[in-house]
C-alpha cells in the first residue's frame, strides 16, 4: 500500500481513541474551555452578577462599571484572574482565554482612543482597499505636430508610421492587462 500524497496527512493512520467506561460516570461538573459553550447552570450564575451585561453560550458581555474597575485595578499591578475573583466572578467558569481577552481588548480600546463602552467597543471605520493595484498613467508624449496632407515629406510620413504602429501596440497591451479572463490573450 502506497503512503504519502498530495495533501498534508496522507498516508497518515489514523488515531485511535480509547475511552475508559468509567467517564460516563464521574460525578465531576464538566470544566468549560473556550471553545465549549456555557451550561444553562453556568449561565444563570454568570448573570446573577452585576458586572456581567449579557451572556450566551459562546460570549460574555462586561459592563462599562467592570471594565472600568479591572482597567484602574490592572494599572494599580493587580493580576487580572484576581480583579475578576474580588468581583465574583468566578475564573474557572470563565477560563483563562475569555479573562485575558478583556485585558487585550481594553488596551486595545485606550490605544485607539476611544472611550469604555457597555457592550461591544467601537470600531474604527475601516480603510477602503482596492481589489487591484491602479493602472499606472502612460507617460506624456510630447504634442503632435499637425500635419497639412498635401504637404508631407518621406520623414514626416515615417514618423507618422512609427507612431502608429507605437500607439497599436501600446492599445494591445492594455487590451491583455485590462482582460485577465481571458488568459493575457487579446481579442
Amino acid at each position: 500500500m502506497a503512503s504519502g500524497g498530495a495533501r498534508p496527512g496522507a498516508g497518515r493512520k489514523r488515531k485511535e481513541y480509547h475511552y475508559p467506561d468509567d467517564t460516563a460516570k464521574s460525578t465531576v461538573p464538566p470544566v468549560t474551555t473556550e471553545d465549549s459553550g456555557f451550561t444553562d447552570e453556568q449561565m444563570k450564575q454568570l448573570r446573577k452578577s452585576p458586572y456581567i451585561r449579557k451572556v450566551t453560550k459562546k460570549t460574555v458581555s462586561y459592563t462599562l462599571t467592570f471594565k472600568e474597575l479591572f482597567w484602574k485595578r490592572y494599572n494599580e499591578g493587580t493580576s487580572p484572574p484576581q480583579i475578576f475573583d474580588e468581583a465574583g466572578l468566578d475564573v474557572d467558569v470563565l477560563g483563562d482565554t475569555r479573562v485575558y481577552g478583556l485585558l487585550t481588548m481594553l488596551r486595545r480600546t485606550k490605544q485607539r482612543g476611544v472611550p469604555f463602552t457597555d457592550g461591544r467597543e467601537p470600531q474604527q471605520p475601516a480603510k477602503k482597499e482596492q481589489p487591484y493595484e491602479p493602472i499606472p498613467k502612460p507617460p506624456r508624449m510630447p504634442p503632435l505636430k499637425k500635419y497639412v496632407v498635401g504637404k508631407l515629406d518621406e520623414g514626416d510620413v515615417r514618423q507618422l508610421m512609427h507612431q502608429v504602429a507605437y500607439l497599436t501596440q501600446e492599445m494591445e497591451f492594455l487590451k491583455k492587462i485590462m482582460s485577465p479572463d481571458d488568459g493575457g490573450k487579446s481579442r
